[in-house]
């Protein structure tokens, strides 16, 4: 296994002509902390799953800057996407047979595009420049082999020498928070509770120093305070390895609390895109306005919790009209014939590429400036 590769390793995405074959001798990739500001470039990435049923358009049309030593949320409810979206950051793809398009590339270590890189050289930016936390930490490791060699495994050929590897292993253990390090490595998965595993993964991630990490809902299998431990423990990591994180989830609640941007998905697509601050201060987009009104905290004690009516549609066979038109309290007949398309809000957001701009998918999205979230509570009819 790569270092830095998902544990649950899927498919490589498709080689095509034109790209330098497998067995080519590449050179590793440069530190992007040390060349360059934009770290990620995704532009009009499109999945395409093939299925009995037709094509499940899980991202269709995703365009997305990361700057070095950034945090981006991408939330959305199950089937949004998201996690599809961002294993394609690591030339990851569901099955054999997911179409691609697009590019997805990484300006700073010269690759114009992830998606099309022979496997070989696709490898040697796994842990090195790019690598995943899998969101199911009970099942993502070999339950037959020990802790420790599962952790230098992932240190490939950065380390040489079997007592400083071992050394290396233990500074990783240690710097995620396991107590008793050098006592955890002749462990097996089974002995670790959740937590302790998701840690593990954590240190198998950042092994050789990535400058990109990606967390794919990370707290998801774990209960709260373990979840507010490993928020913490991937913030903390952040900061000092100074790594670029996105973060995955499907609660809105937990990206806030650690993420710089927000990218909210919905059926495919992202429907809006601002700092956090911004984004929750004054969403455009009436879907994040339902999520936002869905917390816990945006209701009084005594009062019900506010949901969402309906249910996301399915992924196949999905025009060009506004996705979430069937579920929005602000939907009126234009709204049918709309093409949708990411907008950018006021005047100093910058390109509808960039990383300061405030985007929604939405023909009414000025009219929302204002607009207090009236999703209904639980029970009401819509």
């Amino acid at each position: 296994m790569s270092a830095g590769a998902p544990m649950d390793s899927a498919p490589l995405l498709g080689e095509r002509v034109g790209v330098p074959d497998a067995d080519e001798v590449v050179p590793a990739p440069a530190d992007p902390r040390e060349r360059g500001d934009v770290l990620l470039q995704v532009s009009d990435l499109r999945v395409s799953i093939p299925t009995a049923a037709g094509q499940v358009h899980a991202a269709d049309g995703v365009t997305l800057t990361l700057r070095q030593g950034e945090v981006l949320g991408v939330v959305g409810e199950t089937g949004s996407g998201k996690s599809v979206t961002c294993r394609a950051l690591l030339g990851l793809r569901p099955t054999p047979r997911t179409e691609v398009s697009g590019t997805v590339a990484y300006p700073s270590i010269g690759v114009e595009d992830i998606t099309v890189l022979p496997s070989k050289r696709l490898r040697r930016l796994w842990g090195r420049h790019v690598a995943m936390i899998p969101q199911n930490p009970m099942t993502s490791l070999d339950p037959v082999r020990r802790i420790g060699d599962q952790v230098a495994e992932a240190l490939g050929d950065t380390v040489h020498g079997k007592a400083a590897r071992r050394e290396r292993v233990i500074e990783l253990l240690r710097q995620v928070g396991l107590p008793a390090p050098e006592r955890r490595l002749d462990a097996f998965p089974h002995q670790f509770s959740g937590g302790m595993l998701q840690r593990t993964l954590i240190a198998i991630a950042i092994a050789q120093n990535p400058a990109l990490l990606v967390a794919d809902e990370p707290t998801t299998a774990l209960d709260v305070l373990i979840q507010d431990q490993i928020l913490g423990l991937l913030l903390s990591l952040q900061r000092d390895l100074g790594t670029s994180l996105v973060l995955v989830s499907h609660d809105l609640s937990v990206v806030s609390q650690v993420c710089d941007r927000v990218a909210v998905m919905y059926a495919g697509q992202v429907v809006e895109l601002a700092d956090t601050a911004t984004l929750l201060s004054s969403p455009r987009h009436p879907y994040t306005r339902a999520l936002i009104g869905a917390l816990p905290g945006a209701v009084a004690r005594d009062e019900p919790l506010r949901v969402i009516p309906g249910a996301p549609p399915p992924l196949v066979g999905l025009g060009p009209t506004c996705r979430f038109a069937a579920r929005c309290e602000l939907h009126e007949e234009a709204c049918d014939t709309w093409a949708t398309e990411l907008l950018t809000i006021g005047s100093a957001g910058g390109p509808a590429t960039g990383t300061a701009s405030h985007q929604s998918r939405c023909r009414r999205a000025d009219e929302l400036a204002a607009a207090p979230p009236t999703t209904q509570h639980q029970g009401e009819q819509r």
